[in-house]
Parts: C-alpha cells; structure tokens; sequence
C-alpha cells in the first residue's frame, strides 16, 4: 500500500460523513427583513459553476452515474463503474464530503447571528478549505487576496470594477455578480452614513479542460458606505480571495469504490449543498 493509498484510507476515517448528516440539507431563509430594518446588511450570498472547454463532456459522465443510480441502486457495480470514469463525480463528492465534516453551510443566513455564530461560520469555512487541501487528490496552485477601495459619486463605476477582480469568470455570470452588488448599492443610499456589509460567501467554480479539473473559490465582503447631504459621497470597501486547486483526476479510478463506500455526491448534490437557496422574496441575486 503506497503513501497515498494510507493517505486517503486515513482522510476518509477522519472525514466520516455518517457523524455529520444533520447539516446535509441547506436551509431556505427570506433575506427581505435583512434589508429592512436599520441594522448592517450581512448576507450570505453563495453557488457554485461548472465551466471549461470539457464542460459538456463532465457532465454526461456526472449523468451516466446519476442513470445507474436511478436504475440499479446506490452501490450496485454499475454505479461504481460508472463513477470509475467519472472525475467530476470523485472531485464533487469529496468537496461535499469535506463541506458536512467542516459544518460548513453556506446557505444559511448571518444577518442577525451574533459574534460568536460569525466567528463559528469563518471557523467552519477554514476548515472546509483545510479539508478540502488535506484530501491527497487535492492540491493548492494559488491563494491570494485583491483589495479595493474607492470614493466616488457613481455605484455602477465602482461594481462595474470590482466585477473585473474576478478571474475565471464568464461576463454572463460577471453581471450575477454585478447584480447582487447593485443592490447592497441600493440598500446603501437608503441608510445615509450606514455601513452596509455584505459576505458574497462564497463563489464556487469547477473549470472542466482537456488536461485538469480545477476547483475554485473566490470569497469576498464588500462594504459600502453613503453619506448624504450637500455633497454625496459613496465609499466601497471589496476584499477578495481567490483560492485555485487542481485535482488529481488521473488517479480518481483508483480511489472511486473506497470514497463512494462513504459518500456519493453528484453535480446537483453539490450544487445543492453550496447554493444559497433563491425564493420570490430574495432581494439578492444566488450566482448560480
């Protein structure tokens, strides 16, 4: 047994999913109060992509299994043939895998959690990313942080900037982004001389090409600040984060049986477990 055959068999015993099943279904919230009354915005805002010039090919795989599943059950052969040729399939379940063990629930709402539920979000968000980096299939290419900071008379000049921040990103799914921010902008000028926060937490991007499968995510916070009067005043705050790592999708096959043993999450699965719920009364735009 190699190096990396112990690594996995002693990743997977940590990360034991069937202690942790009680965070598996997201929760909906209504944003709409959180934008109402006279305290900080802070909303969780988050989804998830699948992109790449080998998109298309990812995702008949991810349905070849979910068509055995359906058809033959949860650990018949052909679901674990079928799973054995598809790294999409390996690299979702491991980031949901790691996302339950973390209590990481990024569809949950912060905007009337008090210090130490803030605190215990941001823990739990490390640690998915820690989990995530500690699977031997996983491996950190880059992490790095963009600031901005502008005062200026005009919202759209300063969204239509931060939107550019973000690498990898379709312009479709750019004004998502751009979107979502508008309407902190707007929420902004209603409240003169506020602080108006919100965590866009977090975007989360699968880059399906011929040679990887790339995970990444760009986490942000953006505070905007109005001051009104004589003189009108707008000041953006924007932190990013961008962290880009590639998966080792050449030695999924030889890992498939043991991880799905444990957990099997498809495309949906994931998207649902990463995925801020939208309703009819969500002021802010899901980047999904």
């Amino acid at each position: 047994m190699s190096n990396q055959d112990l690594q996995m068999e002693s990743w997977l015993t940590v990360n034991d999913v069937s202690l942790h099943q009680n965070i598996q279904t997201p929760l909906s919230f209504d944003l709409t109060s959180s934008l109402q009354d006279a305290t900080p915005v802070q909303d969780t805002i988050s989804g998830g992509l699948i992109i790449g010039n080998t998109q298309n090919e990812a995702i008949d795989a991810n349905n070849n299994v979910k068509n055995a599943l359906q058809t033959y059950g949860r650990f018949s052969n052909e679901v674990k043939e079928s799973a054995q040729v598809s790294p999409i399939v390996g690299l979702t379940t491991i980031l949901d895998i790691a996302r339950i063990v973390s209590n990481y629930n990024p569809a949950l709402p912060t905007d009337q959690e008090n210090d130490e539920t803030k605190k215990a979000r941001v823990i739990a968000y490390n640690q998915y990313i820690t989990k995530v980096l500690q699977n031997p299939l996983m491996h950190l290419k880059s992490n790095y942080e963009k600031k901005y900071t502008k005062r200026t008379s005009s919202w759209k000049t300063a969204i239509d900037e931060i939107s550019n921040l973000y690498d990898g990103i379709t312009e479709k799914d750019k004004e998502k982004i751009k979107n979502s921010l508008q309407a902190l902008a707007e929420a902004a000028s209603s409240r003169s001389n506020k602080a108006n926060t919100e965590n866009i937490f977090a975007q989360n991007v699968i880059v399906c090409n011929d040679e990887e499968i790339e995970f990444c995510i760009y986490s942000s916070s953006v505070t905007m600040l109005y001051s009104g009067g004589k003189n009108t005043v707008r000041q953006v705050d924007f932190t990013l984060n961008e962290t880009h790592i590639r998966f080792t999708k050449e030695l999924w096959s030889r890992y498939s049986d043991k991880v799905l043993d444990k957990h099997l999450a498809l495309i949906d699965d994931w998207l649902l477990g990463i995925s801020t719920p939208n309703s009819d009364k969500t002021t802010l735009a899901c980047f999904v």
